[in-house]
Order: structure tokens, then C-alpha cells, then sequence
């Protein structure tokens, strides 16, 4: 779903990593952890195109689809809550703008525009908005926040509701650089669960140690300008990566010696 192979990149003489290669099939749920500034919001830009690499290729099989959420200041205007975690293509934005400022200019008139409704099935609108409302009151919004302008709502609420868009969206690649932080305790339970049965596949920066043991299948530690991969879940990293440690002095001890020798 996703190749990146010897990918490189520098900033001012700095080497943030060098011959980076990865490859993300649809079901892996990766955490990707390392300290601050070795370069995880810098190699999801890559992934999303939004910067070049020095070197190297960043490839999506054909049709892949790719859903973002950045860590902060998400923007909200003058949709509504729902208007905004439906917004799942501009098409079907605008239908739905189109379909409201109908029914509002027509409220004792049954029929729709014909053409514009026929779209809106087309697309799955109601099934749209079901599964919308659905994926917001499990990320603890209440029906009544349904048709607050999002602009009313502080900037967490709205990261929510983003974060509601792109799984309703559901595309075949998720990249996700610290969700849990404007989640209280039940919504994160909710959003843990929810995506531990997500059908395409995850990548996910977060410095949440229990996020990350409850959901990953695999680890990448971006650390010294490389990328390393461990087996399973965070605990299940860093017990791996205490056993290379031990493995590494120990072929460092026996290489002294024969040097010895």
C-alpha cells in the first residue's frame, strides 16, 4: 500500500535521517516513536508529499487512499459540527450545503431538487450522516453539539471532529501525529477500540504509552538518523530493543577480544 525506499532528508547541514525504506500494508497498525526532533512530523510530510525528499522515493499502490490528522490547529468555519465530519469529498460537501439552503429556503415543500437528491443518495449521504452522528457521540459530542457551528467549539472540539471526518472517510492509510491529546478517558477508550478494528492501515505518532500497547502491531523507533522496526506493541519494543542492546555489547566484548588475541 505503501513503499518509501532510501529516503533522505536534511535541513541546514542537519541529517534528520538517511536511507529510510518502510513498507505499510493495509491492516498494520504502526506506532512510530523517537525523540523530539529526530524528525516524525518531518517524515510524515514526506509521506504526504507536502515536502521533497534529498533522496529517495516515497510510492502508494495504485488507489490508495490518505487520511492526515495534523497535531494542532485544524480549521473550522461557519459548518456545522456534523456539516464538518460528513465533508468526506468537496463533492459531497457542497451537495449537502446545497440540499440545506433548499430545505431551508422550502420548508413546507416535500420534494427536493430532484437531481441534487439523486446525487446525495448516490453518494450514500444518509448512511453518510448516520455513521457520522454515530462516530461523534463515541468521540463524546452530544446530539445537541450536532448543529453548533464548529467555530463556537474550542480548538480541541474541533480536532474531534476532524478526527470523526477522516474515520467516516475511512481511507485506505491513516496517519495520525499525537490524536489522543484532546481526548478525555472515554473517548480515547472509544477511539482505541474503534480503530484496533480499523480495515485499512495505521501509522500513528504518539508519545502515550497505553495508546500504543493497546493498539500497534509493530513499532519504528526514528532514532540516530535511522528507522528501526520491532515486533508488536511498545512494551514488546522495548524489550526487543534492551535485547539488541545486550546482543550488540555482547559481539562488542568478543570482538575486543579477538582484537586482543
Amino acid at each position: 500500500m505503501l513503499t518509501i525506499s532510501e529516503l533522505s532528508k536534511s535541513y541546514g547541514g542537519r541529517t534528520l535521517f538517511s536511507g529510510v525504506s518502510l513498507q505499510v500494508n493495509r491492516g498494520d497498525r504502526i506506532g512510530l516513536v523517537g525523540p523530539n526532533g529526530a524528525g516524525k512530523s518531518t517524515f510524515f510530510s514526506l509521506v504526504l508529499q507536502q515536502e521533497q525528499p534529498d533522496e529517495g522515493e516515497v510510492a502508494f499502490q495504485r488507489g490508495t487512499t490518505l487520511g492526515f490528522l495534523p497535531q494542532e490547529s485544524a480549521p473550522a468555519g461557519e459548518e456545522t459540527v456534523v456539516e464538518l465530519a460528513t465533508a468526506v469529498s468537496p463533492e459531497f460537501a457542497e451537495i449537502s450545503r446545497k440540499l440545506k439552503a433548499w430545505n431551508a429556503a422550502h420548508p413546507d415543500e416535500l420534494d427536493h431538487e430532484d437531481d441534487l437528491h439523486a446525487r446525495f443518495n448516490e453518494l450514500g449521504g444518509y448512511q453518510i450522516e448516520a455513521r457520522a452522528k454515530s462516530i461523534l457521540k463515541g468521540l463524546s459530542f452530544r446530539d445537541a453539539d450536532f448543529d453548533r457551528p464548529a467555530r463556537e467549539m474550542s480548538g480541541g472540539w474541533v480536532m474531534r471532529a476532524h478526527l470523526a471526518r477522516l474515520l467516516v472517510a475511512e481511507p485506505a492509510l491513516l496517519l495520525l501525529d499525537e490524536p489522543t491529546n484532546h481526548l478525555d478517558l472515554e473517548a480515547l477508550l472509544w477511539f482505541q477500540d474503534y480503530l484496533t478494528r480499523y480495515p485499512g492501515g495505521l501509522v500513528v505518532i504518539s508519545h502515550d504509552r497505553a495508546f500504543l500497547n493497546a493498539l500497534c502491531t509493530g513499532m519504528l523507533e526514528l532514532r540516530g538518523g535511522r528507522l528501526h522496526y520491532y515486533h508488536g506493541n511498545y512494551d514488546n519494543f522495548l524489550q526487543e530493543k534492551e535485547a539488541r542492546k545486550d546482543q550488540q555489547a555482547a559481539l562488542f566484548k568478543n570482538q575486543q577480544r579477538e582484537i586482543a588475541h
